[in-house]
């Protein structure tokens, strides 16, 4: 079954509801319908006074409508009207992630993105309005008014949810005449694509932040792995090797710094015990060391370090890729959440399901760093190895809990990560060890 975007009891707050001071209660009028080929008509009418004809018309296929209003003069002297026209409002979160529900109100103004934080009370802008927008973690509803409009309005709804309007200039409409606009309406997706066929700039509504650049990039060549092997679960792994190959030269750089560590590990001995009341010298010489055997103490950091930007990127990009939702991969039913497990009895804090990639994630991690201090452990002082043997324990544990509730679909990005860097390292621990 389809979710519904809306759910609007109140009249004064459904998408296309009209309000004027000149007519009170008019977003409660009754209209009356009138169908046509690809078009719906609803029409008020005043006899005497004034008729307003609210007519849409349905794209096949494409997920917006256009609607023309126009008001009608049928009195015999001029009127005075303005009035406002509700757009996109109380947009359903059906998709909240741990707590979040990734609801924004975005309008496009003066050709910039204004996005208030949270909406309290009532705002309004006035400028060169081209669209105002509801989206939530995969979808947008968007109104555009093709002609000037006086004001964007956006109000507080109970829930934390919000209501936009335009308010529109005041008309002078003379007996007889007719005072026209025109909207366009999207709501559908939150997908680039889609978005780009409709025009005027929607596409904007998709942002991945800070890296966003990337997550597009990333997502691309993921949607590319998917189109043959139609699974998202394999084009997730897929896409991971490819990370890893770009990566692996720096890997590889990383390693053999590890390695070269431990081969230098009797000199540094040496200084420690003739510097060891002189902590600056010791430095110093140390520095000298590291330069003379062209060792980089912190080259082991390096591909982590490159990692995060392209994990960040996922994170934000799978989180509002809207072609994980639903998808399945093995024993995941959904791509997009945890990959939780039935289990026949409840646990404390787990509840009765248990999420096992995050679980897998922390063992292969366990692994990783024992190979790690395999590489660096004669380099080491006591200190710093009871320091890594801590961290052994801590980094794979800390990992766990953080990705815990993450989507599914990035957990098994960071597994099939760790499978692979952990084989590279070993692999390569081999290789120089074989070389020395």
């Amino acid at each position: 079954g389809e979710t519904p975007l809306f759910e609007i009891e109140n009249p004064a707050q459904r998408p296309f509801a009209l309000m004027s001071d000149l007519i009170p209660g008019l977003e409660k009028k009754r209209f009356e319908a009138k169908q046509g080929d690809g078009t719906l008509e609803y029409i008020y009418s005043e006899p005497g006074w004034m008729k307003i004809t609210k007519r849409y018309t349905f794209h096949k296929d494409l997920d917006y409508i256009d609607l023309q209003i126009s008001i009608r003069n049928d009195s015999k002297r001029s009127i005075s009207f303005s009035y406002e026209i509700i757009g996109p409002s109380d947009l359903q979160k059906t998709d909240k992630f741990m707590g979040r529900d990734f609801l924004k109100a975005v309008t496009l103004l003066d050709g910039k993105l204004w996005q208030p934080g949270s909406v309290k009370g009532t705002q309004e802008r006035t400028g060169d309005i081209a669209w105002t927008a509801l989206k939530s973690r995969y979808f947008a509803a968007a109104i555009r008014p093709q002609d000037p409009v006086k004001a964007v309005i956006l109000r507080q709804l109970p829930g934390n949810n919000v209501m936009t309007a335009f308010g529109m200039p005041k008309y002078e409409i003379t007996p007889g005449g007719t005072a026209e606009n025109s909207y366009m309406f999207y709501a559908g997706p939150l997908d680039e694509k889609t978005l780009a066929a409709v025009g005027y700039n929607l596409q904007d509504l998709v942002d991945y932040g800070f890296f966003g650049g990337l997550s597009k990039a990333l997502l691309a060549v993921l949607a590319f792995f998917h189109s043959w092997t139609k699974n998202w679960g394999i084009a997730i792994i897929f896409l991971t090797v490819l990370v890893n190959l770009i990566l692996f030269p720096l890997t590889f750089k990383s390693f053999s710094s590890m390695q070269q560590m431990k081969k230098i590990q009797p000199h540094m001995q040496k200084l420690k015990e003739l510097h060891k009341d002189n902590p600056q010298k010791l430095n110093k010489e140390m520095m000298g060391l590291y330069k003379k055997y062209n060792v980089n103490p912190l080259g082991g950091c390096l591909p982590m370090l490159l990692q995060m930007p392209i994990f960040i990127a996922l994170y934000q990009g799978l989180l509002r890729f809207i072609e994980l939702k639903g998808s399945h991969f093995l024993w995941i039913k959904d791509l997009s959440q945890p990959d939780a497990v039935p289990l026949p009895f409840s646990l404390p804090y787990l509840g009765a399901s248990i999420n096992i990639l995050p679980l897998l994630m922390v063992g292969v991690m366990m692994l990783q760093q024992k190979i790690s201090q395999g590489l660096t452990g004669g380099a080491m002082t006591e200190d710093q190895a009871s320091q890594q043997k801590m961290m052994m324990v801590m980094m794979p544990l800390l990992f766990g809990f953080l990705f815990y509730k993450m989507p599914s679909g990035l957990v098994l990005y960071w597994l099939t990560n760790t499978i692979l860097m952990t084989a590279e390292q070993s692999l390569i621990s081999r290789q120089l060890s074989e070389g020395a």
